[in-house]
């Protein structure tokens, strides 16, 4: 039975960024090690290389065997969280390239909460191609994070007879039964006029709060999170 390839040797092969021999080791595992050695790249692998290997290693992984290795982009985290995760780069065009849309939406439901700022979110929507705001909301609602609710109350904001969609976006978001959920229902009652909407939540929004709501993410994260925003 061939061994486990050891962390060390697929370090190697990313650094080296030989994709043959990756190749080869990848062919020659039984199923059970192929799997091992899918969490061990996802896991331990990948999160240590700066985005000029994270970014071409993941294409070859996609491209070698697309449903095993999409879930590799989580290995991104660290250089998300640094800021250091371009998404301009040919490598990752190439990424956007080979995968078709429900794959590539399933590549942006893993992302988008790795995401730390607006304008990385914006990159990676621009990477796809993703440029209609209704879009946006679709993937946006799906993601309970303090940044993909604020970028999902912006991009409310900017919708044309937005009330509709805004209801929609809150009954969805009540069924999280959260308390960032319950408070993220509220703002969207509050500022967008929802007096039809039905539910029982706890946070009162004071009318000079509102003008707050899309001032800055901090202000926003402020009654987000139940507190009074900063005058």
């Amino acid at each position: 039975m061939t061994a486990t390839p050891h962390t060390d040797r697929l370090v190697s092969l990313v650094q080296q960024q030989d994709w043959p021999a990756l190749d080869a080791l990848l062919d020659r595992l039984t199923h059970t090690e192929f799997r091992r050695t899918e969490r061990t790249l996802r896991d331990e692998v990948l999160p240590r290389f700066d985005a000029d290997h994270f970014w071409p290693a993941y294409l070859h992984l996609i491209i070698y065997k697309r449903q095993a290795f999409l879930s590799c982009i989580r290995a991104a985290a660290r250089l998300a969280a640094e800021q250091a995760l371009p998404f301009d780069t040919e490598a990752a065009r190439q990424v956007a390239q080979q995968l078709d849309e429900p794959n590539a939406l399933k590549l942006i439901d893993m992302a988008l909460p790795l995401l730390q700022t607006e304008e990385q979110i914006d990159a990676l929507f621009a990477l796809f191609h993703i440029d209609d705001e209704q879009r946006r909301v679709a993937l946006l609602i799906r993601i309970d994070t303090p940044l993909a609710y604020y970028i999902l109350f912006r991009t409310l904001c900017h919708i044309p007879d937005n009330r509709p969609l805004a209801l929609r976006c809150y009954r969805y978001i009540l069924r999280r039964q959260n308390d960032r959920a319950f408070n993220m229902a509220s703002i969207l009652r509050t500022y967008f006029g929802l007096h039809e909407a039905g539910g029982q939540l706890s946070l009162h929004i004071e009318p000079y709060e509102l003008s707050y709501l899309d001032r800055s993410y901090e202000q926003f994260c402020y009654v987000l999170d139940g507190k009074r925003p900063k005058v």
